[in-house]
């Protein structure tokens, strides 16, 4: 489960998302808002599971959820992927008439930590892509400074520190293919 926002804007994170995860980011925003609702006991639809999760939480914002920005971000991809051609299918109307009974934060979760962490993860996953949609700066940015560890975005990055260290000399150097770092990293060999 995760919301990729490389920015607090919402159009703008969904406008440099890449077709797979702009069409994946509409189900997942709607997952994390139903998962919150369900916690608060506002839908009943017998499903359970995920309300510990690190982006739940992260939304959920101890109670008092960040679930106006969550929709909004929901509609800007929503039509992002209707701009690209694509239908939707998604339709968030429950989460709608639910938010209206909880106090919700009309702020937003996202930090300048988490722009630059999700611009990070993007990176790694799919550079072809993400080094031409980031500007130089944000792309410096994120060379410039070591990983900052948030649960649920980027705690797998730590577990394959070698590899990703020779990445970014990869990405400096302009030597970096197209595969994504989770490509690169070695894995254990498997015995016969």
């Amino acid at each position: 489960m995760q919301v990729f926002r490389p920015y607090v804007d919402w159009a703008r994170s969904a406008g440099v998302l890449d077709d797979r995860r702009l069409g994946r980011q509409r189900v997942e925003a709607v997952l994390v808002a139903r998962t919150i609702l369900r916690g608060l006991g506002l839908i009943g639809d017998g499903k359970r599971g995920w309300l510990t999760h690190p982006i739940v939480q992260l939304y959920l914002n101890g109670g008092r959820p960040y679930l106006p920005d969550l929709l909004k971000y929901f509609y800007a991809l929503v039509d992002e992927w209707e701009r690209r051609g694509y239908r939707n299918g998604m339709d968030a109307a429950d989460v709608e008439r639910a938010v209206k009974r909880v106090d919700c934060d009309w702020g937003t979760p996202i930090t300048h930590v988490h722009e630059v962490e999700y611009r990070r993860v993007l990176i790694l996953k799919d550079p072809c892509h993400y080094l031409s949609k980031f500007s130089r700066e944000e792309i410096e940015e994120v060379l410039a400074t070591p990983p900052v560890p948030i649960r649920g975005i980027n705690m797998w990055l730590f577990d394959v520190a070698e590899e990703y260290r020779r990445f970014i000399e990869g990405v400096r150097r302009g030597t970096t293919t197209c595969a994504p770092l989770f490509e690169l990293v070695r894995r254990p060999r498997r015995r016969p």
